[in-house]
C-alpha cells in the first residue's frame, strides 16, 4: 500500500479534508519543542484551521528531544499525518499539513538552532512534559543539581534540554540582533508560562557570564514573553488497530495518525514579543490572565474526574462512559459541577455553563477510553484544590458540602482497599504509606465510618489544619461515608437525587 505524503495526497478520497493551502516551500515560523501525539491533536490542529481559513503560513518545525521514532514515522510522510476524531460510533478523518518538517535534536542540531535563530520564525511552542522545566516548585528554582543541567550549564552550546535549547537561542538572537520569540508553554501544569520564565531565568544568570553578555537575562526579562496557556484534550495511544482503521478509511498507509475527541480547549494569556497566528478563528481564547480559566479548569473538570475516580471505583465502574450510563450518576456529576461552580471568582463565572455542558458531553463519549482507576491516582495531589477547597468556600458562604463530602467520602471508602464489588483494591499515591497508616490506625476494613473519618482528616498534606477543626466539615463526611457503608454508591446517590426532588 502506498503511503500518506505531499505525492499521494491527491489520492485522499475528497470528502475528507486536507491542507487547502501550498505546503511546497512553508516557511517556519514556530518551532515545537517536544513532538508529542499530543501536540499533533492540538497545537498542530489550532494552527492549520488558521491556515484553511486563508491567513498566512505558519509552519511548524516539530523538534523530538528524546526519541527519533516519530521523525522516522513523519519524514517519509513529508510531516503529513491523518487525525481522526472520535465521538460514539462516529469517526471523522482528517489531513494535518501544518507541520512543514520533523526532526530530532541529536540527529539534526544545526537545523534546530537554524530554525530558532532565523528572522522567520516569531515562536516557541513546548510540550515537554512538567519534568522537562526541571522546575524545584518548594523553591521556586531551577534544579541545578539535576544531572542532564548540570550537563548544559557546563556545555551551553550542546545544550540537550529545552531549557538549554533556548537559553542558547536567546544568547544567539541577542548576538544577531534578531527581534525576540515567544515562549509558549503548553504543557499541563498550573502557571506553566511563569515557570518557564522562571527556570530560563536561572539558567541564563548562570550561563551569562561565560557567554561574555552580562546583560543577556536583562534583555531576556525584558523582551522575551513567556505567556501562560491551559491545554486539553484526550488523545490516546496509537494501537496496531487505529492503524489498520486510517489505512482503511485513507486507502492510503499513515504511520503515525493521531486519535483524539470532538473536545479542545486552549486558553492563552494574551502576552506575545512577536506575531502570532489568529488561533482565535479556530476556537482558541487568549484573555489577560490564565488563572481564572484554570480555576475553572480544577475545580468542574477536577470535581468530576475526582467523583469519577472513587465513586466510580467504589463502584466498581472500569470507564467513565459506563459510570455515566447510570442516570444518578450523571447528575451527580451535572450538579456537583453547578455547585464547584458557586465557588468561581467572578472572571470566570460567564463560561461555566458552557464549559460543564461541553465536559459532560466529553464523559459520555465512549470512543475515548478514560480508564477509572488512571483518574484515581494521586488522590492528595488533586483533591485539595478540586475537592476541598470548593468545600471550604461553600462552607464559609453557608451552602451545602453534600455532593463534595460525599467524594472524599468515597475516596475515603477506597482507602480501605476493597470496593462494593469486594474487588481489591491498589492504592496508587505519593502519600501512599501515610494513607495506609491512618486507615490501619482508624481500624482498617471493620473501622466504622467517624473513626476512618478522623484518622484520614489527619493528614494536613490534604486537609490543612483548619478543617477538620470545623465540625460541619467532618460531620458531612462522616454521615456520607456512613451512607456510603449503609446503601453503596447507587443508593447513597439515589438519596441525593431524592431529596432534590423534595425541594
Amino acid at each position: 500500500m502506498e503511503r500518506l505524503s505531499s505525492a499521494t495526497l491527491h489520492h485522499v478520497p475528497d470528502h475528507i479534508v486536507r491542507p487547502a493551502y501550498s505546503r511546497q516551500d512553508m516557511p517556519v515560523r514556530i518551532v515545537h519543542l517536544g513532538a508529542s501525539a499530543f501536540h499533533r491533536s492540538h497545537q498542530a490542529v489550532y494552527t492549520d484551521d488558521v491556515m484553511q481559513e486563508g491567513e498566512e503560513l505558519w509552519g511548524i518545525l516539530n523538534v523530538s528531544l528524546r526519541n527519533p521514532a516519530i521523525t522516522h514515522a513523519l519524514e517519509p510522510q513529508d510531516s503529513l499525518y491523518t487525525l481522526l476524531v472520535r465521538h460514539d460510533e462516529q469517526t471523522r478523518a482528517r489531513i494535518i499539513g501544518s507541520i512543514a518538517r520533523t526532526t530530532y535534536l541529536a540527529d539534526e542540531r544545526h537545523t534546530v538552532i537554524d530554525a530558532l535563530t532565523s528572522p522567520d520564525t516569531q515562536l516557541v511552542t513546548l510540550t515537554i512534559t512538567p519534568r522537562g522545566y526541571y522546575y524545584d516548585s518548594e523553591n521556586d528554582l531551577l534544579d541545578v543539581d539535576h544531572p542532564d543541567i548540570r550537563f548544559d550549564l557546563n556545555s551551553p552550546h550542546n545544550a540537550g534540554t529545552a531549557i538549554g535549547i533556548l537559553a542558547w537561542a536567546v544568547h544567539q538572537r541577542k548576538q544577531l540582533g534578531l527581534q525576540p520569540l515567544t515562549l509558549l508553554s503548553c504543557d499541563n501544569m498550573p502557571s506553566n508560562g511563569k515557570v518557564l520564565q522562571r527556570v530560563l531565568e536561572h539558567y541564563i544568570e548562570r550561563i551569562q557570564r561565560d557567554a561574555g553578555d552580562r546583560e543577556l537575562l536583562q534583555h531576556f526579562l525584558d523582551r522575551y514573553a513567556c505567556p501562560c496557556s491551559l491545554v486539553d484534550r484526550d488523545t490516546p495511544a496509537i494501537r496496531a488497530a487505529d492503524i489498520a482503521e486510517t489505512e482503511t478509511i485513507l486507502g492510503l498507509h499513515d504511520a503515525a495518525p493521531v486519535i483524539t475527541e470532538p473536545f479542545s480547549q486552549w486558553v492563552i494569556q494574551d502576552w506575545f514579543s512577536s506575531g502570532r497566528p489568529a488561533w482565535e478563528q479556530a476556537g482558541a481564547v487568549f484573555a489577560p490572565h490564565v488563572q481564572p480559566y484554570e480555576q475553572m479548569h480544577e475545580r468542574l473538570l477536577g470535581g468530576a474526574q475526582c467523583a469519577l475516580a472513587y465513586l466510580g471505583t467504589t463502584a466498581g465502574y472500569k470507564s467513565a462512559h459506563e459510570a455515566m450510563q447510570a442516570p444518578d450518576f450523571a447528575r451527580f456529576l451535572d450538579d456537583l459541577m453547578v455547585e464547584a461552580a458557586s465557588t468561581l471568582s467572578r472572571q470566570a463565572k460567564p463560561a461555566w455553563q458552557d464549559y460543564k455542558d461541553r465536559l459532560l458531553r466529553r464523559f459520555h463519549n465512549s470512543a475515548v477510553e478514560r480508564s477509572i482507576s488512571q483518574m484515581a491516582i494521586d488522590g492528595t495531589l488533586v483533591l485539595p484544590g478540586a475537592i476541598i477547597e470548593p468545600m471550604r468556600i461553600r462552607l464559609s458562604h453557608g451552602m451545602s458540602i453534600d455532593r463534595h463530602a460525599l467524594v472524599v467520602a468515597a475516596w475515603i471508602r477506597c482507602l480501605t482497599g476493597l470496593n462494593e464489588r469486594l474487588e481489591e483494591l491498589f492504592i496508587n499515591d505519593p502519600l501512599r504509606d501515610e494513607l495506609l497508616q491512618a486507615v490501619s490506625k482508624a481500624g482498617g476494613r471493620r473501622a466504622s465510618p467517624h473513626d476512618l473519618v478522623d484518622a484520614v482528616l489527619e493528614i494536613k498534606a490534604v486537609f490543612g489544619e483548619s478543617l477538620p477543626q470545623d465540625i460541619e466539615f467532618v460531620r458531612c463526611i462522616a454521615a456520607a461515608l456512613q451512607n456510603l457503608m449503609d446503601n453503596r454508591s447507587a443508593g447513597a446517590l439515589a438519596a441525593l437525587a431524592a431529596t432534590d426532588s423534595a425541594l
